[in-house]
């Protein structure tokens, strides 16, 4: 199985986050050189390439009721802490970005210490024999009882990765990456899992 990994929104309230410092905006990878995949542009969103560290911020400020930051979450992209950052590098050492950032109230009290966490691997792993959506240069997923496959051997060693012709990246990863994570008791995670071919 293969896992797109995201931040499980099931609390009662969601925070209002802000960036205290940095510039969310002028965030860019450092390399924007087109491929056959989907166009890389300047922004956060995940491509599957290192970002300039310049304008990532190293604070955000949380608005919301005071309890425990989840060991995954989202605030301009996953926020993780230190406990995924070990597990993931294990898994594949130096290969991913881990920003620092804390997490602040707004009584500037702690709220927690995390890595904003950028993946990568930028790969084609989707199955396109056996895939029933359709591929237009690009794979839309619309929502539809169609499945998406992926294909082990164009996966490869990887367990960290962003499948470059999915519009709307989500960081995909392998099961033995899912289950240590389970392992290690990492709260906030959520999974969306496919099937995989040889």
């Amino acid at each position: 199985m293969v896992y797109f990994l995201s931040h499980k929104g099931s609390d009662l309230y969601s925070y209002i986050y802000r960036a205290l410092d940095g510039d969310v905006e002028k965030i860019r990878p450092v390399d924007i050189t087109r491929d056959d995949g989907i166009r890389i542009r300047p922004g956060y969103s995940y491509y599957g390439r290192p970002f300039e560290a310049t304008y990532i911020p190293t604070k955000i400020e949380l608005t919301g009721p005071k309890r425990p930051v989840l060991d995954l979450y989202d605030a301009f992209g996953l926020s993780v802490s230190a406990k995924v950052k070990d597990v993931i590098e294990r898994f594949e050492p130096g290969v991913h970005q881990f920003f620092p950032i804390q997490f602040l109230w707004t009584d500037g009290q702690l709220a927690a210490d995390r890595f904003w966490f950028v993946p990568c691997n930028r790969l084609d792993t989707v199955d396109r024999a056996k895939t029933t959506f359709e591929f237009r240069n690009l794979w839309y997923l619309d929502g539809s009882k169609k499945e998406l496959v992926f294909n082990r051997s164009q996966i490869g060693n990887h367990h960290v990765w962003i499948d470059k012709f999915i519009v709307m990246p989500t960081p995909a990863i392998s099961e033995a990456l899912k289950d240590a994570l389970d392992a290690a008791g990492v709260t906030g995670a959520h999974y969306q899992h496919f099937a995989e071919t040889d």
